[in-house]
């Protein structure tokens, strides 16, 4: 039976395959090795896509007419220890629940593999986060099992970091592992060694396993909905059976969380904000809302949102920038790091209580890997650098490294 590594991730995607101790990537329709976790459901088609080639779908259809663009997806991970998300309903492919969305990402994903490598795959190590529910594995494996995966294990992410790395090393090191992603940050300290990498008992030798459900998703999430939503109405106010009342929290929760605006799609939620806004003090802002849901602006307002977060590693300041519905807001770095100084504070304590589980001290670590995307945002750097110190941090590419893990643990099951 033939294996392959999934990093399934909240915001990309990769896939790996072992042979003769080398590593080899799965590539998407774009030529690149990691791709966006996205779906894209066309409305007039039977057909669905993923990744990059559903976003350009998405967007070539939006641009010819915004009202049957069809649906897309991001962040379809999350859905998964939902216990509230019993299904949706897209037009054109009826109820879908969560095992079905990721068994969709998955299909497509399996059959770039199947077609690269000319072989049909029957086995999957897939990565999982270290808090990560029953709820969540379960639904993940019946995805994987429902586009012909007959045998599927699971790999903790920051493990299968660690093993990427321990390929390459020539003597025993503690490793403390901080793998700081778009959905979770997965802490691991684990002793590695070139002479165990190709056993597959490896439990003795994780020492702790720690971690928070918020990361690069989080802090896009903070940026809108603490400094970017009195543009969408937060803050002001309307009138109701004559009485003055504050813009609901519950519609500023939902377009802070790009995989949630959809809902307000809903009729009653769009008389709601009709109603709003013929009374509201500034009706401009809540007019920018309505526009934001009925044009399905969601995924590329955020998409701005992460072009500045980014942007702010290298800078002082940044616009989020977002011209179809006239945005324009800057945000300092010092603005930026007192959003998400929550999140700082909460990737520490599951970092120092590794560190306890383990009975370890930081000056004990030999090596901190440092991979996912999230931890190019300098406050989180500075923070890692500050426990440890920078001799000792290694930063492995962020975006590949634990599906480089997932691909060599893969390849011992064969």
């Amino acid at each position: 039976m033939n294996y392959i590594g999934i990093d399934f991730g909240t915001s990309n995607s990769l896939a790996s395959l072992v042979d003769n101790d080398r590593v080899e990537f799965v590539k998407f329709p774009d030529g690149n090795i990691s791709n966006p976790t996205i779906l894209y459901f066309p409305e007039k088609s039977k057909q669905h896509y993923i990744g990059s080639d559903g976003v350009y779908r998405y967007l070539a259809h939006l641009e010819e007419n915004p009202k049957s663009a069809g649906r897309l997806m991001l962040s379809i991970k999350t859905l998964l220890p939902e216990a509230n998300f019993d299904h949706t309903t897209v037009v054109g492919f009826g109820r879908q629940t969560a095992e079905d969305l990721v068994a969709r990402f998955l299909s497509v994903l399996k059959k770039y593999a199947e077609e690269q490598f000319e072989r049909k795959f029957e086995g999957v190590v897939l990565g999982r986060p270290v808090n990560f529910s029953e709820l969540a594995v379960t639904r993940l494996e019946n995805a994987a099992r429902q586009v012909g995966f007959k045998s599927v294990v699971f790999w903790l992410e920051p493990v299968a970091a660690a093993l990427g790395y321990e390929i390459k090393t020539t003597s025993d090191e503690l490793v403390c592992v901080v793998d700081l992603g778009g959905g979770t940050s997965d802490i691991c300290v684990i002793e590695t060694s070139p002479k165990r990498s190709s056993s597959a008992e490896r439990e003795k030798d994780i020492k702790a396993v720690s971690g928070v459900n918020q990361a690069g998703d989080e802090l896009n999430s903070r940026i809108m909905r603490q400094r970017l939503a009195p543009r969408f109405g937060g803050g002001s106010t309307f009138m109701s059976l004559g009485k003055e009342m504050p813009f609901p929290v519950h519609l500023l929760e939902k377009i802070s969380r790009w995989h949630r605006i959809n809902l307000l799609k809903n009729p009653r939620y769009i008389e709601d904000i009709l109603q709003i806004s013929r009374s509201s003090d500034r009706p401009e802002d809540v007019e920018r809302l309505l526009n934001l849901i009925r044009n399905h602006y969601g995924f590329e307002l955020f998409e701005a949102i992460d072009a500045a977060k980014k942007h702010l590693s290298e800078a002082d300041s940044a616009d989020v920038k977002f011209r179809p519905l006239d945005l324009k807001e800057r945000i300092t770095l010092e603005e930026f790091e007192a959003l998400i100084e929550p999140v700082a504070s909460a990737i520490e304590e599951a970092i120092l209580e590794s560190l306890r589980a383990a009975s370890v001290k930081a000056e004990n670590i030999s090596r901190v890997l440092l991979p996912g995307g999230t931890s190019q945002i300098p406050m989180l750097n500075q923070m890692v650098v500050r426990l440890f110190g920078e001799d000792k941090i290694t930063r492995p590419d962020y975006f590949s490294s634990v599906a480089t893990g997932l691909g060599y643990v893969a390849s011992r099951f064969r």
